[in-house]
């Protein structure tokens, strides 16, 4: 299992309304995958992690990392 440190970015999304959510992007530096959850605490960075594990679309099973601290929420 490969260590792969991942790229995060803050911004904000649409919802299901069109109404803009503060929302955390994370985007996989070796292949550039990108997964998205709504928020932009700990919580949302770690479901970022997790869904990159879940689709990769190598079927990689990497541990995937980024160098941002993750807040405990």
């Amino acid at each position: 299992m490969a260590e792969v440190n991942c790229e995060v970015e803050h911004l904000e999304l649409p919802n299901d309304d069109d109404n803009l959510v503060p929302s955390t992007r994370v985007t996989c530096t070796k292949c550039g995958h990108v997964t998205e959850s709504f928020g932009q605490r700990g919580r949302s960075l770690r479901r970022c992690l997790a869904l990159m594990g879940e689709e990769c679309p190598g079927d990689a099973k990497n541990y995937y990392t980024t160098e941002e601290v993750v807040d405990e929420d």
